[in-house]
């Protein structure tokens, strides 16, 4: 398909019922798996997708996943384009008051179970190189380290996750692991002030030596909080993260069977 291809939705996703907003999903979904460039609809995936982990039937999310465990491009898609902006949506409405504390927690809790579902977890190997993503345990939005997390693996930089530990509990399996280089994620001024003392422990008590950066969404408001964190390098650019630690990239594949081919 060489021309973007637009859907026409009379009726607002959080409108829908969850038969129509079924079919607007498969709809979608077959629109991605033809089009040359899928990411040229991730648009209009977002406020349906949003719409399918608010709904009060799980018949819309049960057919998203479906669509996209057999379809391991309309994964991607998913994975590394859509559910950030479907993130970023639910924090808007949030802070415009027009979703509640209890949406807020239900969706997320929705998309970071679709990202479970979804993702390629599969841990490193001890003989090939690796990096480490740390979430501290100060730190409350484990989202964005989650899907830097997935973005990193699926452009082949195996990535180990470690959330909620306490800062020894890190450094001893960060000794373990020996990892090529260490990311830590923050997401506000709170979390991002507490970065010095992380990061001076995690020189001083592993015997190894990596390059340790951090980012995240805090990097947007304090930038030069997270610039003096004592870090080799603040970045929330994954690619410019990779090439600052000049990590060894391997060859993604992806199974036949999982690509509805």
């Amino acid at each position: 398909m060489g021309t973007e291809t637009k859907i026409m939705i009379p009726t607002p996703p959080e409108a829908m019922s969850a038969a129509v907003l079924v079919t607007t999903l498969k709809r979608f979904a077959g629109l991605a798996r033809l089009a040359e460039h899928p990411e040229s609809i991730a648009r209009g995936l977002v406020p349906l997708i949003e719409a399918a982990f608010l709904h009060a039937d799980d018949a819309p999310r049960r057919c998203l996943l479906s669509q996209a465990k057999a379809d391991a491009r309309f994964a991607d898609l998913l994975v590394t384009e859509v559910f950030t902006d479907v993130a970023r949506s639910l924090e808007t409405g949030w802070n415009d008051d027009h979703l509640s504390f209890v949406d807020v927690t239900i969706a997320s809790t929705r998309l970071q179970d679709a990202i479970r579902i979804l993702s390629r977890p599969c841990p490193p190997a001890r003989d090939i190189a690796s990096l480490l993503m740390i979430v501290p345990q100060w730190e409350q939005h484990g989202l964005p380290a989650i899907f830097a997390t997935e973005k990193l693996r699926r452009l082949g930089a195996p990535t180990r996750l470690l959330s909620g530990l306490s800062t020894p509990e890190i450094i001893r399996l960060a000794a373990r692991i020996a990892p090529h280089a260490v990311l830590i994620s923050t997401s506000s001024y709170r979390s991002a002030a507490r970065l010095p003392e992380l990061v001076r422990s995690l020189r001083k008590d592993i015997p190894q030596t990596f390059p340790i950066i951090v980012g995240g969404p805090a990097m947007v408001e304090n930038r030069t909080l997270c610039a003096h964190s004592g870090a080799d390098l603040a970045t929330s650019d994954l690619n410019e993260a990779l090439r600052f630690c000049d990590f060894p990239l391997r060859e993604v594949t992806v199974p036949v069977s999982a690509a509805g081919v």
